[in-house]
């Protein structure tokens, strides 16, 4: 990586440095709530976007040209990796939908082993032509963990109770490891090929892990998690794990293997980060504080900053994906605040806001 790069605020970030200015990017920034995209998926369908890699370029970079957010990520979704395993998704407008849902033993063992590579070149094929456009903007690379496309795949879907998934935790505890485990190299593999196209950081999502006890997420989740982590440390690229719900787990994610932890909205930011010691953190305003007044915005805003003082390096984002709808103002005056902010200007949030 060169030094440019690596000295911009996200990245500088992510390795414990003190960056010029408090770096920011949000979760699904590259969505619904931009009036630009809305233009683009009147043209295409959400997997054509995802597909073509000139369209996902367009799409990754709107935002980039709108706000000057301190990073890109891929467009893409967690669930297009799957379709060369044999387990293709429609995706619908009341969510993804899986034909045949994965629960039987000739179920995961048909499974395909495929090459992300050759598979999914059109992934590879849109980061380098967004890695072109982006010059010294750092760009993100993301897949779903194994449990939370493990719970997809057993649930056919989304899920309210995650009844499908717990039961074959329950039940066929033996076939859940083996389909994390195989999940496990794949998503390993898929990460690795997107580092070798061009991506400077890597997420991995897990959005469901958050539903099991401590003693099943570090026995069924934790392995697979270290695994991918420690598979690609050689690589030198910062690694970032999001969990919704990860509260309950903090002592158990030290020992993730992330560089960062991405936190929701729930855990304080300033304790989290005292616990978690040299591991950076990203977060965590709620989603929905952006619909909000610009002085609420901009009063959150310089709150969790002043949290993330506490922390070996800390960069902003919400607590979870930017909701469709969000006012562009919002996003304007929470971008304006963070990038404002220095050491010591903040201003601490009520005890009963």
């Amino acid at each position: 990586m060169n030094r440019t790069l690596s000295s911009q605020p996200f990245l500088a970030a992510l390795r414990g440095l003190t960056p010029a200015h408090r770096p920011i990017w949000l979760m699904r920034q590259a969505g619904r709530y931009l009036p630009e995209y809305q233009a683009l998926r009147s043209k295409h369908s959400f997997i054509e976007i995802c597909k073509t890699p000139e369209v996902s370029c367009e799409a990754t970079l709107q935002p980039i040209r709108r706000f000057g957010f301190d990073a890109a990520i891929l467009f893409n979704d967690i669930l297009v990796p799957l379709e060369p395993l044999g387990a293709s998704f429609e995706f619908t407008e009341e969510g993804p939908q899986l034909e045949k849902p994965i629960r039987r033993d000739n179920q995961v063992t048909s499974l395909r082993r495929a090459d992300p590579r050759e598979s999914l070149a059109f992934v590879g094929d849109a980061i380098g032509m967004i890695k072109q456009e982006l010059g010294t903007t750092p760009l993100i690379g993301f897949a779903g963990a194994p449990f939370t496309l493990a719970s997809y795949l057993v649930e056919g879907g989304s899920s309210r109770d995650y009844r499908q998934i717990k039961h074959l935790l329950y039940s066929q505890p033996e076939l859940l490891t083996r389909l994390l485990d195989f999940l496990a190299d794949y998503v390993s593999d898929y990460l690795r090929m997107q580092i070798e196209a061009g991506v400077d950081a890597v997420q991995l999502f897990d959005s469901w892990a958050g539903i099991l006890s401590h003693a099943d997420y570090e026995c069924f989740v934790l392995p697979g998690i270290q695994r991918i982590f420690a598979g690609l440390a050689d690589t030198g690229v910062p690694r970032i794990l999001f969990l919704k719900g990860s509260a309950s787990y903090l002592d158990s994610l030290k020992s993730c293997g992330a560089d960062a932890l991405s936190l929701d909205w729930s855990v304080d930011l300033a304790d989290t980060s005292r616990q978690l010691g040299d591991m950076r953190v990203q977060g965590n305003l709620d989603p929905l504080a952006l619909f909000g007044p610009p002085a609420e915005i901009q009063r959150r805003a310089r709150a969790i900053c002043r949290a993330g003082d506490e922390a070996r390096g800390h960069v902003f984002n919400l607590g979870h994906g930017i909701l469709p709808g969000t006012p562009l103002q919002g996003v304007e005056a929470l971008v304006e605040t963070v990038h404002a902010y220095r050491i010591g200007n903040g201003i601490e949030l009520e005890k009963d806001a």
